[in-house]
């Protein structure tokens, strides 16, 4: 990806979370927006992406509806952090057993796909946000903590490895500082960027079909998208303005994450 290209990612995922912001300050009520007498109105200066076909507004249901992702993305990415990182490093810098046995769980996970695993849980313990969050970071755990434990193997023989023992660094500060901060943050960062790509087309996939994920009336780029594709008559930005900002976001995160390099690589 171009320079340009990742610039306009971060201002897409940018603008993504200050919609976020705005949403949990902004008192919007989804029921008191019901008004059936401004139905299917088109944009226009009042109204900027016009209203759906019970008269809400677009816009305000589009920010909403950020609160639907972000949060629990956020939160997937610390169970994906809290699960793979120190898996992931320690099984790298000591490699033998214990990268054995790391590898051995990682693997047992990563036998039920993502997707399954998440209906899985969803089915056992409700499809609220927080569950779905949980599932999709212990999904992703396996493979951020693989990446980890790959890249780290590679670095610990080193000069700079060898070189911090010889000064009587400590191996943990080695490990925290020289490996995972200075040698595997872009790694990290972009496997987290995958992690919320995939966390928002499981939700909007979820709250599109039903069922799982947010339920009407609370607003999901997903429910919007459902609720609205299909009506005769109605303002076609009801179901493009969702479907675009779904595509954007997950373009942006996935292109943002292509542009992030570990040091000393190309």
């Amino acid at each position: 990806m171009s320079r340009l290209g990742a610039r306009l990612g971060q201002a897409v995922l940018l603008a993504v979370l200050l919609c976020w912001l705005l949403s949990l300050v902004s008192g919007y009520d989804v029921i008191a927006d019901v008004t059936p007498a401004r139905a299917g109105l088109h944009p226009s200066a009042q109204a900027l992406l016009g209203t759906d076909h019970m008269g809400r507004s677009v816009a305000w249901r589009l920010v909403t509806a950020s609160r639907a992702f972000v949060g629990p993305g956020l939160l997937a990415m610390a169970v994906a952090l809290a699960l793979g990182l120190p898996a992931g490093a320690l099984a790298g810098y000591l490699g033998g057993p214990v990268a054995g046995v790391v590898r051995y769980l990682w693997a047992v996970v990563s036998a039920v796909p993502r997707f399954v695993l998440v209906l899985l849980a969803c089915s056992i313990y409700g499809s609220e946000p927080h569950v779905l969050a949980v599932a999709a970071g212990l999904s992703f755990a396996p493979g951020l903590g693989e990446a980890l434990t790959t890249r780290i193997e590679a670095l610990r023989s080193r000069e700079f490895v060898l070189a911090t023992r010889a000064h009587g660094v400590s191996a943990a500060r080695t490990l925290a500082w020289h490996l995972l901060w200075l040698a595997c943050r872009a790694l990290i960062l972009r496997q987290l960027l995958y992690l919320l790509a995939f966390y928002l087309v499981l939700e909007t996939s979820l709250s599109y079909v039903g069922g799982f994920g947010i339920e009407e009336p609370q607003p999901s780029w997903g429910n919007m998208l459902a609720f609205e594709f299909g009506i005769h008559g109605g303002n076609p930005a009801a179901w493009a303005a969702p479907a675009l900002a779904i595509w954007l976001t997950v373009a942006a995160a996935i292109g943002v994450a292509s542009t992030l390099r570990e040091r000393g690589h190309a």
